[in-house]
């Protein structure tokens, strides 16, 4: 891997002396970090075609990245090349994204009016409103930061998950508009992130940890965990823990297995059974930002925010990146999977914010097709971000507006104030 990054950047006629001085072997993340910091430095430096060459590079290792495509755009804008900055555009309006070229119209207009003409009005599409949903609930606490939720198909009972209360909340289906305390730090929750119901077990699982909006006690101690809750009684089952954790985020239940990630160490944990311990079930430096977690085709399939989709295989252990097409998955949160084998995930990372539906080849290694299915809605509010999504029984309910952004790491007042949290019902069939 290292010798095919450096050949990479040899070939684009980068010259890269800490790239070749480092110890460590290099992963697609260091590099295009280092890449990306180079393109910045030739830019300043007014080296126009060796920024260009660095960002695509990053463009190699991270397809459709959106920084990487607006840097290609304000390199041709700088250099008055009115091609590459229409190329820029195409694959930005390919990628599914939305941009502002306007500060190159009057030099992309000069070129040609139709085709900048043509392209505005693909990115308006690109952000124009899709798909229907209903409002499922709306949930008036402000200050929890939900994040997470969950159905209970059985009972028609909906479980949502707060970052900032650490709290399990419970809306039951005859009166949705009074949130019940269904666990909370109590019980040794720390913030909570992924939430599911196991129709097997009769279980509702949550992925617990410490984040910067965590509300800590003085001298409490920090750590993440695996929370297993009696879905009726909302009794502690039992916590599961394991070495070298440092953020289990999400989650996905089959057959009474939970397959976990980690956001902050390069790992996901495998659960097989209630009584059983987490293990590692792979492990891989090239893993940045894990999140949501799917099954579809024999594979498990991790939701990374910085790379796109990986795929790993249960068989081997076996870790690769899922091939996208041109749109871009990098920024998904939520990741999910129908009984057909769609993959349903929530991109909040990248502009605009959408639900969508991917379809993957019969090898399950890459993508073929993605369809929106959720962009625009009333209730995807600006300031917020939609976050996580549960399926069952064709529909999917969805946090339309995490309130994320309104959570300042340090503690402070955000200037806007935080709405009521809205969950969207959506039917798939």
């Amino acid at each position: 891997m290292r010798n095919q990054i450096l050949a990479l950047a040899v070939s684009l006629g980068l010259s890269a002396p800490a790239m070749a001085q480092e110890t460590e072997a290099p992963t697609p993340q260091t590099v295009s970090t280092e890449l990306f910091g180079l393109a910045q430095s030739y830019f300043g430096q007014g080296d126009l075609e060796a920024a260009k060459r660095a960002l695509e590079a990053v463009l190699a290792l991270k397809p459709a990245h959106p920084a990487a495509l607006g840097g290609l755009f304000a390199v041709a804008n700088r250099g008055g090349n009115a091609n590459d900055a229409f190329e820029a555009l195409d694959a930005m309006v390919a990628a599914g994204l939305t941009y502002d070229p306007s500060r190159a119209e009057a030099m992309l207009r000069e070129t040609d009016t139709a085709r900048y003409d043509a392209i505005i009005a693909s990115l308006e599409a690109n952000a124009a409103a899709t798909g229907q949903a209903e409002r499922f609930a709306v949930v008036d606490l402000p200050d929890a930061l939900i994040e997470g939720v969950a159905m209970d198909i059985e009972t028609d009972r909906l479980f949502l998950s707060s970052v900032a209360q650490r709290q399990i909340i419970l809306l039951e289906p005859f009166a949705r508009d009074e949130p019940i305390v269904f666990a909370d730090r109590d019980d040794g929750l720390w913030s909570v992130f992924g939430v599911a119901v196991d129709d097997r077990t009769r279980l509702v699982w949550a992925a617990s940890g410490v984040v910067p909006q965590t509300p800590m006690e003085e001298g409490e101690e920090e750590g993440t965990a695996l929370f297993a809750f009696d879905l009726m009684t909302g009794d502690l089952y039992r916590r599961y823990e394991i070495e070298g954790a440092q953020q289990m985020a999400d989650f996905v239940v089959r057959d009474g297995i939970v397959y976990v990630s980690d956001s902050r160490a390069p790992r996901v944990y495998v659960l097989d059974s209630v009584s059983g311990q987490l293990e590692v079930l792979a492990e891989d430096p090239r893993f940045v930002n894990l999140q949501g977690v799917a099954l579809a085709r024999g594979a498990l399939y991790v939701a990374d925010y910085s790379m796109g989709i990986w795929r790993v295989d249960l068989g081997d252990q076996s870790v690769t990146l899922v091939r996208p097409n041109d749109v871009s998955l990098i920024g998904i949160d939520g990741l999910l999977n129908t009984r057909d084998g769609r993959l349903v995930a929530v991109r909040n990372g990248a502009r605009p914010h959408q639900m969508m539906a991917i379809d993957l080849n019969d090898e399950g290694t890459a993508v073929e097709n993605v369809e929106v299915l959720l962009r625009g809605h009333p209730d995807m509010s600006p300031g917020t971000e939609p976050t996580l999504v549960d399926l069952a029984d064709g529909r999917a309910w969805l946090v339309a507006n995490g309130a994320w952004p309104l959570f300042p790491e340090d503690g402070s007042d955000p200037d806007q104030e935080r709405p009521t949290t809205t969950i969207l019902e959506m039917d798939l069939r």
